[in-house]
């Protein structure tokens, strides 16, 4: 062979094996190991990320740590740092988690051991959280064994009628033995009476409280005896603003109550008939007139001769309404409560209204947990959690550890930030009067007022210099949607991964102007680049159905949202279901994106994460949702003074499962893709870091600044797994994508 056939050989064989490492070469490679290495790695990758979408985080790391070790892709070894990243974090977290759990454990035991055995199920129920296995927990004999004894313990609290022990211990077999329907039933009766002292006779039920803490701390110190006990109750109690029954129930009447169960007994999700709601109505009147302490507050009930006339008649009335047929169920609304007026005025002669909100109490009770009255008293603060607004300073607050009024944030562009009010000041009094001891309801109630009014707040800052701002209140606008951090010059930041182009947002509740604010918020993702979305709804309790619709409409070009249905039992058409539309704006099938959710992400967060899960739009991480899956309507009173909020219907998901938990319930939410569960340490811990990275401060110029270090982001990052687990989803499938894109 001559030198130039060798040379012209030698630079042909030079030019294949460098399109070998070509990405756009190996196609037409004649080398079938560099064509089988392609497609090994090809496949690992894919392998790996369908490992994660189904959150089997070993297997995935395994097979991405394969491919990274047989290529030299940057793509693949970039995923293979992510994965192991987060499963490093993932192993730390489950560490924490079986140390915990032996914690509890141990702790059990060292209860038992002392003189506040009653605590141990305290313990049981926090090591049952974190069990590995909470079957093969719950099944240990001694875990038995405990739970019979604190069956005995709970109801000899009843015979006494310590009722804040029964209510505890009675919650705690509720959650470790959530088969057993009594222990829930139990629970309401306890925390039926405890509501009862705490309304009519709030300073019994303070003393109460102190000593059901006194015993807590006492039962801590057996746990952690170097440490100070941390539920302290105040050291003041102040009178200045207590509200009282009286102000509470102003304005309720009978009458409301008669028309709210007519309306109940015609549009109940289901068929109801009176006979339930009158006999619940009379629990509610028995417990109001057999809790011991309640003669402090009204004196006939003292009396044993008149308690026992009107017990008497309760009694009858309750023979009487078990025993009618269906013929006769319709005038036992009339006789009921006219019979009810009559013998009370004969005998312990109650106000009116107090007669009335403890039977519509009772009586709704019987429904379910969310059917129930909005008294005058309690509209006000209603129409603030759906409407997204109120007038007042603008100011979010909270009790400190020493049930000091403190400053969390003030919120942005309001009379309290103009007037810089900071994170950390403690509010010492409202318009001059003191407020130690204030609860925080009381305290919103004097801080908010009608708009153009004025509140003096003295304020005393951490390094405890004092001040007093005079304001004007104006009408306060809560968003509801926040992003990833503050930016300096005010707004949010709405990336997590800059460099990725992840953003974050997250949803606090669904008000009439959240749809407005997902719109706003994506346009700026859009416009800054976002490739990919984690959608946030831990912790969101839900609210108006119509927010739900439009927010989910925009990751959906079409197909159901949600159906409501109501009952076979109840006659009528149902209502039709809610359509996603395609519009310009919506976040197209190509941009990925992860929900995040929780155990107390309810009613419209599980329409919307369930209405995505169905329709495969999005990831969904974290834990099972509640399960509230059932839709309120307002009907109104006389005079509109008052509502009923009555259950009318349940959600139906587009896949057909029903969102709600009924009692004995075993499938109910939305089960996310990806399980991820958090300690309730751990939960905190995230919260606290999130809750840093929210707070507006100022800097040095006087100007909008965020209150802390860039560095909370690491913090925030490190504390949250379901966010991480999220952050890598969307990292490996863009990280994918761009590799087949390159690949093309």
């Amino acid at each position: 062979m001559s030198k130039l056939v060798r040379k012209w050989s030698l630079i042909t064989s030079l030019v294949v094996s460098s399109a070998a490492y070509s990405p756009h070469a190996f196609a037409q490679s004649p080398d079938p190991l560099a064509r089988d290495q392609l497609a090994t790695v090809e496949q690992l990758r894919t392998d790996a990320i369908n490992a994660i979408s189904k959150g089997r985080f070993d297997q995935s790391s395994e097979l991405i740590g394969k491919a990274a070790s047989i290529s030299q892709d940057p793509t693949i070894t970039q995923m293979s740092t992510w994965i192991r990243a987060y499963d490093a974090q993932r192993q730390k977290f489950s560490a924490e988690r079986h140390k915990q759990f032996e914690k509890e454990v141990a702790n059990v035991k060292k209860l038992q051991a002392s003189d506040y055995s009653t605590f141990a199920i305290d313990a049981v129920v926090r090591a049952y959280l974190v069990a590995d296995n909470k079957d093969t927990f719950r099944a240990e004999a001694w875990v038995n064994d405990l739970i019979r004894k604190t069956v005995l313990d709970a109801e000899s609290a009843e015979r006494e009628e310590h009722w804040l022990k029964a209510q505890r211990l009675y919650g705690d077999l509720a959650q470790v033995d959530p088969a057993n329907p009594k222990w829930k039933d139990q629970l309401k009766l306890a925390a039926r009476r405890s509501r009862l002292l705490g309304m009519y006779t709030p300073d019994q039920f303070r003393a109460l409280i102190d000593t059901e803490i006194a015993f807590l701390d006492a039962a801590n110190a057996v746990l952690e005896p170097a440490t100070q006990p941390t539920t302290k109750p105040a050291d003041v109690q102040n009178d200045e603003f207590k509200i009282d029954w009286k102000e509470q129930l102003k304005d309720v009447q009978m009458s409301q109550v008669r028309t709210a169960l007519i309306e109940a007994r015609n549009n109940y999700w289901r068929e109801v008939d009176y006979k339930t709601l009158m006999t619940g109505g009379l629990k509610g009147l028995h417990a109001l007139v057999g809790t011991a302490g309640l003669e402090k507050a009204f004196p006939a009930l003292g009396d044993e001769n008149k308690r026992a006339a009107f017990t008497a008649m309760l009694d009858a009335l309750t023979a009487r309404c078990n025993a009618a047929g269906a013929a006769n169920d319709s005038k036992l609304l009339a006789t009921t409560l006219d019979q009810i007026n009559d013998v009370n005025t004969q005998t312990i002669n109650l106000p009116e209204e107090v007669i009335a909100s403890e039977f519509a109490d009772g009586a709704f009770a019987e429904l379910d947990p969310f059917t129930n009255m909005i008294w005058p008293f309690d509209l006000e603060e209603f129409n603030k959690s759906t409407q997204g607004e109120f007038s007042g300073v603008g100011v979010q607050i909270k009790l400190d550890e020493r049930n000091n009024l403190q400053v969390v944030t003030p919120i942005e562009d309001s009379p309290a930030y103009r007037a810089r009010m900071r994170s950390g000041d403690i509010i010492t009094t409202i318009n001059g009067k003191s407020a130690r001891g204030v609860t925080l309801s009381q305290a919103v109630k004097k801080i908010t007022g009608p708009e153009g009014t004025s509140v003096k707040l003295g304020l005393q800052s951490p390094d405890g210099k004092e001040r007093e701002l005079e304001m004007k209140r104006e009408k306060i606008n809560v968003l509801s949607l926040k992003g990833w951090d503050r930016k300096p010059t005010g707004g949010w930041n709405y990336f997590v991964d800059e460099q990725q182009k992840i953003g974050y947002l997250r949803l606090t509740n669904f008000t009439k102007k959240s749809a407005d604010e997902l719109d706003q918020a994506v346009a700026r993702l859009k416009k800054d680049g976002a490739k990919g979305l984690i959608f946030d709804l831990r912790g969101n309790p839900g609210g108006l159905l119509t927010a739900a619709a439009k927010i989910a409409d925009k990751f959906l070009s079409e197909g159901t949202i949600v159906s409501t249905k109501t009952d076979p039992s109840r006659d009528g058409p149902n209502q039709p279901p809610l359509e996603a539309q395609k519009t310009a704006d919506d976040l197209g099938p190509d941009f990925p994106v992860v929900v995040l959710v929780n155990q107390m992400s309810a009613s419209a967060s599980e329409i919307v994460a369930g209405a995505l899960k169905d329709w495969a739009r999005a990831t969904v991480v974290g834990e099972r949702t509640f399960g509230k899956g059932s839709v309120q309507m307002l009907f109104p009173m006389p005079s509109r003074s008052a509502y009923l909020k009555l259950t009318t219907s349940h959600y139906y998901l587009p896949g057909g499962r029903c969102i709600h938990r009924e009692e004995n319930s075993t499938a109910w939410g939305v089960d996310p893709d990806i399980t991820v569960e958090m300690t309730r340490d751990q939960q905190i811990a995230a919260n606290d870091a999130r809750q840093d990275q929210d707070i507006l401060g100022y800097g040095e110029d006087g100007a909008i600044a965020p209150a802390t270090q860039p560095s909370t982001k690491k913090d925030v990052l490190a504390a949250d797994p379901q966010l991480n687990a999220g952050l890598l989803v969307l990292r490996v499938k863009l990280a994918a994508s761009h590799a087949q894109v390159a690949g093309k």
